[in-house]
């Protein structure tokens, strides 16, 4: 099972993380795990290229595997940011929806306004 968190506060979402496997298909053939591969992706790219997110913290391991990325609600670019997370998560969240075997989804609710 392929598991994604997001994670959010006051402010919307703050990080996203993809981890596991889906076990959907062979491995090459997972048009499930390369979906949110693919969105995964797409999020990176558009925070960090397209809006500049300043301090994306990135962890990621192909061994696991897992992608997570956080950035802080104090970003100047924060509006643009939970355009892109959202849409992500949402899309996200269509797949889990289709794939419920295969990709589960949590939402983590936290308060930090220091």
């Amino acid at each position: 099972m392929l598991t994604v968190t997001a994670v959010h506060d006051h402010a919307g979402i703050r990080s996203i993380s993809a981890e596991g496997h889906t076990g959907f298909a062979d491995h090459g053939s997972d048009i499930v795990c390369a979906s949110i591969s693919s969105l995964m992706q797409a999020l990176w790219l558009g925070l960090e290229d397209v809006i500049g997110v300043k301090n994306l913290d990135v962890e990621s391991d192909p061994e696991i595997p897992l992608m997570r990325l956080a950035w802080g609600s104090k970003n100047s670019k924060i509006d643009s940011a939970q355009v892109l997370a959202r849409t992500i998560f949402l899309s996200i969240k269509a797949i889990a929806d289709d794939y419920p075997g295969y990709v589960k989804v949590n939402e983590v609710k936290e308060d930090n306004r220091t």
